[in-house]
């Protein structure tokens, strides 16, 4: 007879499907994530899945969630030893690329990721959401004293960063430059903070 399974509670079951969730979409990306490799990898069947988390759109939202404070996190970290000013601006930039070089897969679940439901998202996924761009509007604070300017300019850059890093996961920024992303997004943001005023 075989080793009877370790039953596990509603909340543990959850974080070891987002752990496996994680591990493939790292590998893979989010196209690589199905409810039958879940449940293989953990040794489920696919109905104790959807009972604890719900279907795959509740759980791409929980592996994002997860992305998005492990990115908070690393940011957070970058800021500490950047201070104030442009450092802190430099520091937002330069780890937001790192974290994306480093975990494409992953990242690309969020920016990639299509909701066929287009109800509101659940307030917790809403709070990982802000938590970045609070970082960034913070970092913007002293060039946009203004808060519906700086709202806005927080906007436009997170766009712009988020452009030439699908660029780069993909392989596709060589069809538009021969530089490498870093130096494109120090550049992007340098170039709007100097012609703030302008604007």
């Amino acid at each position: 007879m075989g080793a009877r399974r370790q039953e596990h509670t509603r909340d543990e079951l959850e974080a070891l499907v987002v752990d496996a969730a994680e591990a493939i979409a790292g590998r893979e990306g989010l196209g690589g994530v199905t409810m039958r490799r879940l449940a293989a990898a953990i040794g489920y069947a696919p109905n104790s899945i959807y009972h604890a988390v719900g279907d795959m759109d509740a759980i791409v939202l929980r592996l994002n969630a997860r992305t998005l404070d492990r990115m908070t996190r690393s940011l957070k970290r970058r800021l500490a030893e950047a201070g104030d000013g442009a450092a802190a601006v430099d520091a937002l930039v330069e780890g937001y690329m790192a974290f994306v070089h480093r975990n494409a897969g992953l990242w690309s679940g969020i920016v990639d990721y299509a909701r066929p439901d287009k109800g509101p998202l659940p307030a917790w996924y809403e709070a990982a959401l802000a938590r970045p761009l609070a970082l960034v509007d913070g970092a913007l604070a002293p060039f946009f004293p203004d808060a519906d300017d700086r709202r806005r300019s927080t906007a436009v850059l997170w766009a712009g960063l988020h452009g030439i890093a699908s660029l780069a996961v993909s392989g596709k920024l060589g069809v538009v430059t021969g530089d490498d992303a870093l130096p494109l997004a120090r550049l992007l943001v340098h170039r709007y903070l100097a012609g703030r005023e302008a604007a």
